[in-house]
């Protein structure tokens, strides 16, 4: 039986193995609270299963899975997170395993690699800097002018990312330091703020060609952490929708994730600006919290599964399946009671509930840190954004109390 490797930073009560039983031996090397492997293997017997203490920066997970491949052979890796795009890229690459390669994943991952790529190839990005130091910060601060954004070349879900609104922010963010943040050293980048509507594109990419996708818009800001937090697909058959399709079509053929036979997820975020979409960020992973789920809902399939499908056996040959009605989601706070969350929405438009975890007046440190969410659906787009506004509204009276 063939040998896989999951390098699982991903939730094991979402992303299972339990549909490779019998078909390919899995082993995975986890994380220890975001793996939620203590709750279950994912179908996977428990002596192949590895969790590793400080995983994000602990590097007995590539040494160990280098080792599996030398000893068992590997037939495929999977990598759902940020974290583990370059291992298993790394991985890959050494012994011939297919898939997704470094000089590819480099520029999924290095926001300033990938601007450059981009800018390059014509696609509108904003306009950008490294930073190293507080010179660079200055530079950024003269050149953007204020608000410009601050964030880790190498960063995810938000962590370490801040729009600098004026001098004052500039110096508190200055007399901290530029600390490390997320998994990286003091490796940032500045960029212009962009004053326009935040969409995202979510999908699956088989043999190199994008399988399915949606377009979705964030209807509160990712940044303020602790607001009720959700996102709703826009009409597939608009203009705008249309337009975003191209636009993230563009961007994964120039970054190299089309036309290759690579499958992967992609998440893609774009600003819709009055000059045209502009980039925010791309990543060759799912998106967080509710947005795997949501894409589920809409086509009605296990995206999940159509990725093992095809990194074990074979893509599917026919075309996606067609969506149904259209779909979002919304945010559970933390330490927050999901049945709360449950009945500000009519049971019918109820499509599915996902609870991760409990906590215990924990801090949200992340756009994509909340303990779970409810994806909803509505016939229209129209009907879905009344349903997400009421919710929200009543979800943020709750907090407030």
């Amino acid at each position: 039986m063939a040998t896989g490797i999951a390098l699982c930073r991903h939730p094991l009560t979402q992303f299972g193995y339990e549909r490779l039983a019998g078909r390919v031996n899995m082993r995975l090397l986890c994380h220890p609270e975001k793996s939620l492997a203590s709750v279950t293997t994912g179908g996977v017997a428990p002596e192949r299963v590895t969790v590793y203490e400080d995983y994000d920066v602990n590097s007995l997970v590539e040494y160990d899975a280098a080792r599996l491949v030398e000893d068992e052979g590997c037939a495929g890796v999977i990598a759902l997170s940020e974290v583990d795009i370059m291992r298993a890229a790394s991985l890959r690459e050494r012994y011939g395993v297919p898939g997704l390669r470094p000089a590819t994943a480099r520029l999924f991952r290095d926001k300033a690699a990938m601007k450059d790529r981009l800018a390059d190839a014509g696609v509108s990005v904003p306009r950008y800097r490294t930073v190293e130091t507080g010179l660079d910060l200055l530079s950024a601060a003269r050149d953007f002018g204020f608000p410009f954004v601050v964030k880790p070349r190498l960063g995810g879900g938000s962590v370490g990312t801040r729009v600098v609104r004026d001098e004052t922010e500039l110096r508190a963010l200055l007399a901290g330091g530029l600390q490390p943040s997320f998994y990286t050293p003091a490796h940032m980048e500045a960029e212009e703020f962009v004053d326009g509507e935040l969409f995202h594109v979510d999908g699956l990419v088989l043999d190199g060609k994008v399988f399915l996708q949606t377009v979705s818009r964030y209807r509160s800001d990712i940044l303020e952490f602790g607001a009720p937090l959700s996102t709703a697909m826009i009409d597939p058959d608009s203009g705008r929708a249309v337009e975003l399709r191209g636009f993230t079509g563009r961007v994964l053929d120039v970054l190299g994730l089309l036309g290759g036979g690579a499958h992967s997820y992609f998440h893609c975020e774009v600003f819709v600006t009055s000059r045209g979409p502009v980039l925010c960020e791309v990543a060759a992973r799912p998106g967080g919290l509710g947005i795997v789920d949501q894409v589920d809902a809409y086509f009605g399939v296990s995206t999940f599964d159509l990725l093992l499908d095809a990194t074990f056996g074979t893509a599917p040959d026919g075309p996606a399946p067609e969506g149904s009605g259209v779909t979002g989601w919304v945010g559970i706070p933390k330490s927050f009671d999901p049945a709360l969350v449950r009945s500000c929405v009519p049971e019918p438009h109820r499509a599915l509930e996902r609870v991760h975890r409990r906590s215990a007046g924990a801090r949200q440190i992340s756009s994509v840190d909340l303990d779970g969410f409810l994806v909803v659906r509505g016939g229209t787009a129209d009907e879905l954004e009344s349903l997400l506004s009421e919710a929200v509204s009543r979800i943020a009276l709750e907090v407030a109390r």
